[in-house]
């Protein structure tokens, strides 16, 4: 059969006239329907971008629902996706900050989402089908993720003794399910109050960068700023001694001074540790016990070695510093011991120990009191013999008569006595001078001298 018959027909069944038309036809159809479905310049691909949201303090309900992935479309063109969630603790509750993705169209080259541009300080919506809540924009970039810094500070509190002791290295501060905080070491000291401790606290902080400050909790991570740490089983609120360091621990050595009841110094003695809430912040090397004019208090002298915090100008005992004339308070077993730091870098006190040959005097004391002393009396402390009496002299008190006729007369005085004492004392020799049981010796100082069934005071005649 031929292609086109005589009468004009395709294959003998169409005309060919028709087939061009319907051709033609099926091409215009065709071309106008890939040119409707073509994308247009009016309706350009959604753009992107990221803005920092302050959500503020939430109730505890609804930590555990706010999450990275949480989605929400204001409209048909706009749509918010959590990037990023950060959780602090502050004062009026969990402070939640989220980082999210904006898609939304673009207009005069900027991105509009929910029918306006991010600007900063705009407030924006988050409503699923969990929880709604609203945030402002303070910040706007590339980053899918929050500008979260861990910040190693240092935090000092005075707590109560029992609650000082649930304070440990390793605490975690959690909210919401998610670790904010952790505790990386922990010192103790003593205070002046027994029932109290000053607590010392390294935390590493999971801090945000906010215009070039580290913030925790909304507070700007600065010396004197206090922070609160709600761990499970106590909440340590910290005022910051130090940013971006630790305690940089160390010891030190120091001579301690003090007046104590009798009680208190026996026992006193070298090998004590004085420990805080668990942790030990010092140990008694050396104790030197002298007598004083009161019979039920003694002058006690005790070398130390001292746990130490060195982040600061120098080396601190708990918020003290190491330094001669600061006050120390340590917390043995069986005793607290407030005192004076009378030296440091040493465990004895100053100056060369030697012997000195003085004489002392005592005026008007009973006959009794004065037959009373013996050359060979001795005062002993730490079984060192600290003072030995050579030689007695006792010669009756002189008192002042006047006779009848107007004449003034010495006559002895009938009970009282005058005693000159010479004695061996053991000394130290300083740059200052010589030093007994601690104190100044010069002529008319005054000594105590503890012989064991008396106590003597007298006054240095020569030295």
């Amino acid at each position: 059969m031929p292609l086109i018959d005589d009468e004009g027909n395709l294959f003998g069944v169409v005309n060919v006239v028709d087939a061009l038309v319907v051709l033609l036809v099926f091409a215009v159809v065709t071309a106008g329907a890939a040119f409707l479905l073509q994308p247009s310049d009016s309706d350009p691909e959604p753009e992107t971008t990221h803005v920092t949201l302050e959500v503020g303090p939430q109730p505890e309900y609804l930590l555990s629902e706010i999450n990275e992935g949480d989605t929400y479309s204001p409209d048909g063109t706009s749509q918010l996706t959590i990037t990023d969630v950060h959780v602090t603790p502050s004062d009026a509750g969990p402070r939640v900050t989220v980082r999210a993705e904006l898609q939304g169209s673009v207009a005069d080259e900027s991105i509009t989402y929910a029918n306006a541009p991010p600007r900063l300080g705009r407030t924006l919506e988050i409503n699923t089908d969990r929880y709604v809540v609203e945030g402002q924009v303070r910040a706007i970039g590339d980053q899918e993720t929050l500008a979260v810094e861990p910040t190693t500070v240092v935090l000092r509190e005075t707590m109560g003794a029992q609650d000082a002791r649930s304070v440990a290295a390793g605490d975690e501060i959690q909210i919401g399910g998610r670790t904010v905080a952790s505790v990386t070491d922990v010192a103790a000291y003593a205070t002046d109050d027994p029932t109290e401790r000053t607590v010392f606290v390294e935390a590493t902080l999971q801090a945000s960068q906010e215009q070039g400050q580290h913030h925790f909790g909304g507070t700007p991570l600065r010396r004197g700023q206090v922070l609160s740490l709600p761990a499970a089983d106590y909440t340590y609120d910290g005022r910051i001694e130090r940013v971006g360091g630790g305690f940089d621990r160390g010891s030190a050595d120091v001579v301690l001074t003090s007046v104590v009841d009798v009680e208190t110094a026996n026992r006193i003695a070298a090998g004590d540790v004085a420990t805080v809430a668990g942790h030990e912040t010092a140990e008694i090397e050396r104790v030197t016990t002298y007598a004083t004019q009161d019979p039920d208090r003694k002058r006690v002298f005790v070398g130390v070695s001292v746990v130490t915090l060195g982040y600061g100008e120098r080396e601190q005992f708990g918020s003290i510093p190491i330094q001669r004339g600061n006050n120390i308070s340590l917390d043995a077993t069986n005793y607290v011991l407030s005192s004076s730091i009378e030296r440091v870098d040493a465990i004895e006190p100053r100056g060369t120990a030697t012997t000195q040959t003085v004489t002392l005097r005592l005026t008007e004391i009973r006959e009794q009191f004065a037959e009373s002393l013996r050359p060979g009396m001795t005062e002993r402390t730490d079984d060192t013999t600290i003072a030995t009496i050579r030689d007695v002299d006792v010669e009756p008190s002189l008192i002042i008569t006047t006779g009848e006729n107007g004449s003034v007369h010495a006559v002895d005085h009938p009970i009282n006595r005058d005693v000159m004492l010479t004695a061996d004392l053991r000394v130290r020799e300083t740059t200052s001078g010589l030093r007994f049981k601690g104190q100044s010796i010069r002529q008319q100082s005054e000594v105590v001298l503890d012989l064991g069934i008396v106590t003597v005071e007298a006054t240095v005649v020569s030295v």
